[in-house]
């Protein structure tokens, strides 16, 4: 499915390879992190709001992830997770999402960042002894949920890149670069 049916998606920016090196001391698999570059009219306050979003990764016109956040940092704090992975200590899952943005990019793919957000809603919350109104976020989970339903049901299939909800494993390849970076990580120093 191409972004553009997502008529009230915001363009956040583009990905590239960061052109500065890492200059920590701790073994890393990429000498370069990625970098995402926000676009002019993105809303600086948006960066680092709090608020439930789903995003969308982009590759040349084409959703290839749908995920959600709802973190204290808003999109910045959550890109920076897939940004610096090979740099620090990942999980599988993000150790693939940076690795296949880098395929992308040196395939000369055009990788980008969308997203849709909802403010925080006031409403009742139960505590122990009692209710207070109070400003919470809405589940980001639920709007995941939703947006790759959809993307479901048009295309009967998930967006190529979210493996968990296609049961289907991350590669092998993968998987084994990961195993390696895992115990060079351990047992090596940057040079």
């Amino acid at each position: 499915m191409n972004i553009s049916n997502v008529k009230t998606a915001i363009r956040v920016g583009k990905i590239i390879k960061n052109p500065n090196t890492y200059k920590g001391n701790k073994y890393v698999l990429y000498p370069h992190s990625l970098k995402l570059i926000y676009d002019s009219n993105f809303p600086k306050e948006l960066k680092s709001k709090q608020v439930s979003l789903i995003y969308f990764f982009v590759v040349d016109g084409k959703i290839v992830k749908i995920g959600q956040s709802s973190n204290k940092t808003g999109i910045q704090g959550c890109m920076n997770f897939y940004m610096v992975s090979g740099q620090d200590d990942p999980g599988l899952n993000r150790f693939a999402i940076n690795y296949l943005i880098r395929k992308s990019l040196q395939n000369d793919g055009n990788v980008e960042l969308y997203m849709k957000y909802q403010e925080p809603i006031k409403t009742k919350i139960q505590g122990m002894f009692g209710s207070k109104i109070m400003e919470v976020p809405v589940s980001a989970k639920g709007m995941e949920d939703l947006a790759l339903n959809e993307y479901l049901n048009i295309e009967k299939k998930y967006p190529l890149w979210n493996y968990q909800e296609s049961k289907v494993g991350i590669s092998s390849e993968i998987q084994k670069i990961f195993g390696k970076y895992k115990v060079d990580r351990k047992e090596k120093i940057n040079i």
